[in-house]
């Protein structure tokens, strides 16, 4: 998962650096200046080593966002000590399409003023990914994590994306029916409609070959 996710994180423009083991993060964090971090819980072969390290962290990094991923730690018990730790978010590795830990993480660095500053405009409508907001004339609206990715993916493709190719891109599970996507994909349009009526349908076009953006004039 840390290759895929180096992967990713290049694409979307950051520049992430890795660490296999809690000293080596450590060592990283110590000498390098870090905007936000992903931690697995379970390093070195040990389920503790990620909640020393998430100790460590908020001693020696009070303000520095950590997103804590796992596969291991599922219970309840261990999602609440995570935060009692000091996490920012918790995720289950599997459970989750990688791109709401994307927004997630985008939403994070926002906060603290490091987010990647950068829009992408259609015409009269202006879509911020990092804020999750679209804007058109006066009027804006925010949109929810998994909103947020499947614009910012349509926004960046080159052709129409199909149910299965959005799946695929991992903006929904694996398993996920096409029926699912076209759901999540209606129910943007009618947000976006709070913006225009009619603008959902106009600015996310539907055809055989997919769906893509239209400039909005």
């Amino acid at each position: 998962m840390q290759q895929q996710l180096s992967i990713d994180l290049h694409d979307l423009g950051y520049r992430p650096s890795a660490s296999s083991s809690a000293l080596e993060a450590k060592e990283l964090l110590s000498r390098e200046r870090m905007a936000a971090v992903l931690l697995d819980l379970v390093l070195d072969e040990s389920e503790d080593s990620g909640f020393e390290l998430l100790t460590w962290i908020r001693e020696h990094h009070p303000g520095l966002p950590v997103i804590v991923l796992s596969a291991a730690q599922v219970n309840s018990a261990a999602i609440r000590h995570a935060y009692e730790l000091g996490a920012s978010s918790y995720f289950v590795k599997g459970n989750v399409p990688m791109a709401h830990i994307y927004s997630d993480l985008a939403a994070r660095l926002v906060e603290r003023g490091t987010g990647r500053p950068g829009s992408y405009k259609f015409g009269r409508l202006e879509f911020d990914p990092t804020r999750r907001t679209v804007k058109l004339g006066g009027r804006e609206i925010r949109l929810t994590p998994q909103q947020t990715a499947l614009l910012l993916h349509l926004s960046q493709g080159s052709k129409p994306a199909t149910a299965r190719d959005l799946i695929q891109a991992g903006l929904f599970r694996t398993d996920a029916a096409h029926s699912t996507v076209h759901s999540a994909l209606l129910t943007l349009r009618r947000r976006l409609d709070e913006l225009e009526e009619g603008l959902g349908q106009n600015f996310v076009r539907a055809t055989a070959r997919g769906y893509s953006l239209v400039s909005i004039q």
